[in-house]
């Protein structure tokens, strides 16, 4: 709840290439405070989704995904916050709307009043002083609707969705690209 506005006006503040369109679909993990802020914004093309008990972000990201219908979508959480330029840069390496391709960026750790900041990762490795961190993060991301409809969602055991999704995409074959000013 304490960075949902600042991560929406990070998103409403991006530019996008002539001939696309944005829509935000929030989707709540059983957090009444969020709800309750996400009530509160007044914002066009937003649309907030509320799920009573607590399902888990995977969950929620393939219940979402389903009621996508634009040729691309884009996994962002609500403690993170888009750079000038994120969503376009990221378009601008999708190799064509219909064809299976992941784009990613690299991550800047941040404080929690969104300072950059130097952390040791669990990996054993560490960031930048500036928090810059050298690999893409498989959490936040933009995919074709190809690579949905090819692999289909996050799967519903245990286990780390988001990099098991990245790895099933490498094992077919799937494009990545990867956008390291973002």
């Amino acid at each position: 709840a304490n960075w949902l506005q600042q991560c929406l006006d990070s998103v409403y503040d991006q530019r996008l290439p002539e001939g696309w369109n944005l829509r935000i679909m929030v989707g709540i993990d059983h957090c009444p405070a969020t709800l309750s802020i996400a009530c509160g914004l007044r914002m066009s093309r937003l649309s907030v989704y509320y799920f009573g008990r607590h399902v888990g972000p995977y969950i929620i990201f393939n219940s979402l995904a389903t009621r996508i219908d634009s040729d691309a979508m884009s996994r962002f959480d609500a403690d993170d916050v888009m750079l000038s330029g994120y969503l376009k840069a990221q378009i601008g390496l999708l190799n064509h709307r219909y064809s299976p391709t992941i784009t990613q960026t690299w991550s800047i750790y941040a404080d929690s009043s969104l300072m950059p900041i130097a952390a040791h990762l669990a990996d054993g490795s560490s960031t930048f002083i500036d928090g810059r961190r050298l690999r893409p993060s498989d959490g936040q991301f933009m995919m074709t609707r190809a690579v949905w409809n090819r692999l289909g969602g996050f799967q519903p055991w245990w286990c780390h969705a988001d990099t098991e999704f990245m790895c099933r995409a490498r094992w077919a074959g799937i494009q990545r690209s990867i956008v390291p000013e973002h």
